[in-house]
């Protein structure tokens, strides 16, 4: 499998302010993945939503390398 690089949706995450508590969440990496501690539940799952979506574009980037480096002549 590959590794994602989780610096940059940790840098975009952490930079968020709930709009509430005007706080920033952290984003911890874990050996299952990743977890973001916020103040508020509905501000973390704003968090998630937008992480899950970064990482899934990050996902495709790299398999898009992977298929046209497989692809190569």
């Amino acid at each position: 499998m590959f590794d994602l690089n989780y610096d940059q949706i940790k840098k975009e995450i952490e930079s968020e302010v709930c709009k509430e508590h005007n706080m920033h969440p952290e984003f911890v990496k874990t050996d299952e993945g990743f977890g973001i501690k916020a103040c508020c539940e509905p501000f973390r799952e704003e968090l998630v939503a937008k992480s899950g979506n970064m990482i899934e574009e990050e996902t495709k980037k790299i398999l898009d390398e992977m298929m046209k480096d497989l692809f190569k002549e």
